[in-house]
């Protein structure tokens, strides 16, 4: 790898490492150059008194002293800061500069020019003071740079103003060695800095990788959780699809052998339990595809102003025998409250809340009301019931997470409810939170913003008698539906309602049907079509050429189990044509047939 180039400013500088390989060794070196200073002073004995060497051997050794001192308050700062690192670094040049001046002094002590092993001797040991000082100061170069200049300098006036031709040539050499000596030290102290920038590069290298690999661990830890889950999951959705599945199939052996004349009622009762086991699967299945909707980001909120309390007497109405059968007190508050949202979703909402509190519930009471916080109304949903223990918390809204159910009991629900309204109290943005006490009930609640009273829509009346409970009066319908079971049960199911019904199972035999004058689909008053028919055509393009065919545009229900599928939506609704999701309720498919019906 190609190493930028480094400038001054970058040499110079001096990290944390640069400090302790400077302070750390400072003992050592201190007790070394004393100890060098003592035999280069025997040299002089014999033509330098011995006062002026003794009391340069004492000054010496106190400059090597406030060294050593130095380099111990630095050891007992401990980890410097970074911010302190100009500090140190300031106090390592004066500490190189005082001990070079020491040497430098030491030059004009011992002074013998006429022996000439001595003065020889003097210059050879400076010199190799200064070239071991090299690898230790080279990790600061203005440290190197003092030290240099206080050995040689001294040194090499001291040799000019002696004024012999060897002392000239001592001086000059003095000169050469220091600049020699410059360059080596600058030399190494580059090849320092490009360690220590390999160092870091390493160490950050190092720091990415291990970043890297936690990254792919805590991956590959969210991926088999993920896993696990997914297999949880499945293995929950099978077992919940496979308990309805067995009972429907022992149900309809039994009732297929049972005499259907001697013993209506238990004829009666096997259709109910049947229906129960539909029903169970079909509420799976539509918790299932609104959960992937959720998920999927598909569902897109139509926010409006409405009367809260509509949607309350709502609510009362669907839970309130049930309630009353469970020996409930539900208590309902009275609002004249005004919000803005998404009336269904909110409904929705609402009701799983409401729904999860009375199957919960063993005695006591399930309570809704609404309270004004902040400029919004926070509305609670309340029970008496076995309540949560503060650890099981975080977890209840995971799909199909329930407490103390670990048989599956499909009377304690399916484990979809909670998650469904935290998914859509998440897209409506009402803040759902939760308190419970384990034995003392539970209380869930969420804030809806207030809106202006003039925006409300009024509640739409309802008609006095429910559609299903009106007699149908005949009419002749077409179904078009390619999967024979279905389109034997829907035919099965208008016919039992007293409607003439024709049935075709592609769009070209509902066409030849109507070809033919004296075919009962001659004349239709409605039509029952499935979304997807074989041969590539779909529900809409059938509705429309059948129309065309009949001469007139006759009611129609497209039926498709692709009901979550916005485009399928979107289509239908620029069609005009009504959508039924599969598995079809029976008594939507019946409100329609009834509403084609004059009177």
């Amino acid at each position: 790898m190609t190493q930028p180039e480094r400038t001054p400013a970058a040499l110079d500088a001096l990290d944390a490492q640069g400090l302790d390989t400077l302070y750390r060794g400072a003992h050592m070196a201190a007790l070394v150059g004393v100890v060098e200073a003592f035999f280069l002073s025997v040299l002089f004995w014999r033509d330098v008194p011995a006062a002026p060497i003794a009391l340069w051997l004492a000054a010496f050794a106190a400059v090597r002293g406030l060294r050593i001192g130095l380099a111990l308050a630095y050891g007992r700062a401990g980890a410097v800061q970074p911010e302190r690192h100009a500090f140190w670094a300031r106090w390592v040049v004066a500490s190189a500069l005082a001990q070079a001046l020491a040497w430098g002094a030491g030059s004009w002590v011992l002074l013998a020019p006429h022996n000439v092993v001595a003065e020889m001797a003097l210059h050879i040991g400076l010199a190799a003071v200064v070239l071991g000082s090299i690898a230790h100061l080279a990790h600061h170069p203005p440290a190197l740079a003092a030290y240099v200049a206080g050995v040689f300098g001294p040194l090499a006036v001291r040799d000019v103003l002696v004024g012999q031709p060897l002392h000239y040539a001592l001086a000059l050499a003095s000169i050469l060695m220091a600049l020699y000596v410059w360059h080596s030290g600058k030399a190494q102290a580059h090849a320092i800095a490009q360690a220590r920038a390999q160092r870091q590069e390493k160490l950050a290298l190092i720091h990415a990788l291990q970043q890297e690999n936690e990254a792919r661990r805590l991956a590959q830890a969210d991926a088999e959780a993920a896993h696990a889950s997914k297999a949880r999951f499945l293995a929950t959705v099978s077992h919940d699809l496979h308990q309805p599945l067995n009972a429907m199939g022992l149900l309809t052996h039994t009732l297929r052998h049972a005499p259907a004349a001697s013993n209506p009622e238990k004829v009666q009762e096997l259709s109910g339990a049947i229906a129960e086991c539909v029903g169970s699967m079909s509420t799976l299945v539509e918790g299932l595809l609104e959960l992937s909707r959720l998920d999927a980001r598909t569902l897109t909120p139509r926010p409006s102003a409405f009367a809260l309390q509509s949607l309350f007497d709502e609510l009362t109405g669907n839970f309130a025998a049930v309630a009353q059968e469970r020996g409930l007190d539900l208590q309902v508050a009275s609002t004249p409250a005004i919000v803005w949202g998404d009336r269904a979703l909110l409904a929705r909402v609402l009701a799983n809340l409401v729904s999860n509190a009375i199957r919960y519930t063993p005695a006591g009471f399930v309570r809704m009301d609404a309270a004004h916080e902040n400029g919004t109304l926070r509305l609670g949903v309340h029970d008496s019931g076995v309540g949560m223990d503060a650890a099981e918390l975080p977890r209840i809204f995971d799909e199909y997470y329930q407490i103390d159910n670990p048989q599956r009991n499909r009377s304690q629900g399916l484990g979809l409810g909670l998650a469904t309204a935290k998914r859509l109290s998440d897209l409506l943005e009402l803040d759902l939170s939760v308190r419970s006490t384990l034995g003392q009930g539970s209380s869930f609640s969420l804030c809806v913003p207030m809106a202006d009273p003039a925006q409300a829509t009024l509640p739409q009346e309802h008609a006095a008698e429910s559609p299903a409970r009106r007699p149908l009066r005949g009419g002749r319908i077409l179904v078009l539906e390619d999967d024979a079971d279905s389109r034997r049960a829907l035919c099965g199911l208008l016919a039992a309602w007293g409607c003439d019904v024709v049935e075709a199972g592609d769009l070209t035999t509902a066409l030849a049907l109507l070809t033919h004058a004296d075919s009962p689909a001659a004349s239709i008053d409605a039509l029952v079509v499935d979304m997807r028919l074989p041969g590539g055509d779909d529900g809409i393009a059938a509705i429309a050429r059948i129309r065309h065919a009949l001469g007139h545009a006759a009611p129609a229900l497209l039926v498709t189990a692709d009901a979550h599928q916005p485009d399928v939506r979107q289509r239908a609704a620029a069609a005009g044509l009504p959508l039924l999701p599969k598995p079809v309720a029976p008594m939507k498919l019946r409100a329609f047939v009834q509403s084609q019906q004059p009177g």
